[in-house]
């Protein structure tokens, strides 16, 4: 049987909130905004504090590369501090924004109002990733949201069979450290404690990731307090 795949979410602040609105996030406090560039200069004015940065990239085979040798070694070694992350396995095609999301708003803190979201990641605590996947897979609710939010972004909706080579991942921070959190590895990465700041230290790993591809399919998003002018 394969696998269900969903239509994919734009890189863009505006669907982001649209969606986190519609599942419980009060975005007059916190919400999603476009991040122009990874120069401490730039970096400098988001304003603090960061609560998530998300990443859409695009796949390259020297990024496939590098992923498959860290889950290897993951797989070897295991990861230390991640035990009380939310962590989903991505099972659904094309719903890597929407995954992105959920790890973003399921380990950031800031409050969510009672509704399907909130109670689904209550009821994630004690569960494996693969466990939370079929939650999201049976979560009526989180797929009407997503559907529409990937229908009315700014370009046209893709078939739903077309393959898509870009990718979203999420960092945050967790008891000190810089997790990025993606669905398709074997498990949460932890890139050792924060140095400067969650966004700085993500624009670092974001600059790796950047230099194996010579695309410019490249977009960083963060989940930081709404500018008092939106």
């Amino acid at each position: 049987m394969a696998a269900p795949r969903w239509l994919p979410l734009e890189s863009n602040p505006q669907s982001f909130n649209a969606w986190s609105q519609d599942l419980g996030l009060d975005t007059s406090s916190y919400s999603f905004q476009d991040c122009y560039g990874l120069d401490p200069e730039v970096l400098s004015w988001v304003k603090q504090p960061v609560k998530a940065v998300l990443l859409l990239f695009p796949i390259t085979e020297a990024y496939e590369k590098q992923r498959k040798a860290q889950d290897e070694q993951i797989l070897e070694d295991g990861v230390e501090g991640v035990a009380d992350v939310i962590y989903f396995k991505q099972t659904i095609g094309n719903a890597c924004g929407t995954f992105a999301l959920l790890h973003a708003l399921a380990n950031c803190g800031v409050p969510l109002a009672d509704g399907p979201l909130k109670k689904m990641f209550e009821d994630c605590i004690d569960k494996t990733p693969l466990e939370r996947a079929a939650l999201i897979s049976n979560n009526q609710d989180l797929e009407r949201v997503h559907t529409e939010t990937a229908q009315s972004g700014q370009t046209a909706t893709p078939d739903l069979d077309v393959e898509v080579d870009l990718h979203f991942v999420t960092f945050i921070e967790h008891n000190g450290a810089l997790i990025e959190l993606d669905g398709r590895r074997n498990s949460p990465v932890n890139h050792g404690n924060i140095k400067e700041g969650l966004l700085e230290d993500a624009a670092e790993v974001v600059k790796q990731i950047i230099s194996l591809s010579d695309s410019i399919q490249f977009n960083v998003v963060t989940l930081s307090p709404t500018p008092e002018d939106d």
